[in-house]
């Protein structure tokens, strides 16, 4: 197998200097290896052109096509549809197994292209478990430990957990929280000092996945209040790792969030339903138990990274006998 990266590093529209020349890579793997599979990681916007010219010379050299669908950024009922909406569509019509991460974006997508809804396979994100001994029983009287763990970006939700976190009752049992991720760190860290947070909040910048999964274990709550997601990798940690989710009910957020079992759920930008979600699991020891054990039912079930793979040969499975 092999693996090319066809934007690469660069940001914004720094891709067009990259591509022309991982695409001369690309057609030269494609002469002289003879794949019979090739499967192309797509999103919205630029990527879906990409993939559009990937996919056409993939067609071009006999090799079925497996499209992993990984966006979210579809225009509202309104918008102008700009360019890359049709040829995604060509994309999907295309090819011979298309995924897709949860059960919300099968049918989202399968209702905007007006496509049948088995056309597309879901296959949810997969983590490996590096908490098998989970939940671990926490101390008496020990904080109750808070993780978010992204970008630091209003997007993500950490500027509204910030102003949660300075609406919680003072007579609360102890909590800490932990901002993990790169972004304007300096700001951030200002303005919970600012909200009166000194002490009980601390961000730790970008960390990297050996560093950051021992948070994971340590955290009684992972808290991600996005604006939008697709199926976010955080929330999949948390559950391997036995904490309690608290997070937007986005995109595919349900499938690991199960509402009054394993998490709350709380609508985008508002600070004071956050604050009372994280005041109820803060508060309640029992129920964050509870809810600690549950996330680690569901990773187990359907967040595995063998349940992935599985999925992932299923599809490939399909594509080779349906090869258009």
């Amino acid at each position: 197998m092999d693996f090319l990266a066809s934007r690469g590093d660069a940001s914004s529209v720094g891709w067009l200097a990259h591509f022309p020349f991982a695409l001369i890579r690309y057609g030269w793997l494609l002469a002289t290896r003879r794949y019979d599979i090739v499967h192309l990681n797509t999103a919205t916007n630029a990527s879906s052109w990409r993939k559009w010219v990937m996919q056409s010379m993939a067609r071009l050299a006999g090799a079925a096509t497996v499209v992993h669908f990984h966006g979210s950024a579809f225009p509202k009922p309104g918008d102008a549809q700009r360019g890359w909406v049709r040829v995604l569509r060509l994309v999907f019509e295309r090819a011979d197994a298309i995924i897709v991460l949860g059960d919300y974006w099968r049918d989202f997508v399968a209702r905007f292209y007006h496509m049948p809804p088995d056309r597309f396979d879901v296959v949810s994100n997969g983590v490996a478990d590096f908490a098998f001994d989970a939940p671990q029983p926490r101390e008496e009287n020990a904080p109750v430990r808070l993780l978010f763990a992204g970008n630091l970006t209003e997007a993500k939700g950490a500027g509204v957990l910030l102003q949660a976190l300075a609406l919680l009752p003072k007579d609360l049992p102890r909590w800490r929280a932990t901002f993990a991720g790169a972004g304007d760190v300096a700001a951030f860290r200002d303005r919970a000092i600012s909200s009166g947070l000194f002490g009980q909040v601390e961000f730790t910048g970008w960390l990297a996945l050996e560093t950051i999964l021992p948070l994971y274990r340590q955290a009684d709550i992972v808290v991600l209040p996005s604006r939008n997601e697709v199926l976010p990798v955080c929330l999949l940690e948390g559950a391997c790792a036995g904490a309690a989710l608290v997070a937007t009910s986005v995109g595919s957020v349900p499938d690991v969030l199960r509402e009054g079992r394993n998490g709350l759920s709380v609508k985008p930008d508002d600070a004071e339903e956050l604050a009372h979600a994280l005041a109820q699991l803060i508060e309640n020891g029992a129920r964050r138990e509870a809810f600690r054990t549950a996330s680690r039912d569901i990773y187990n079930a359907r967040f595995r990274l063998e349940t992935m793979i599985e999925g992932l040969q299923g599809a490939y499975r399909k594509a080779l006998a349906t090869r258009r």
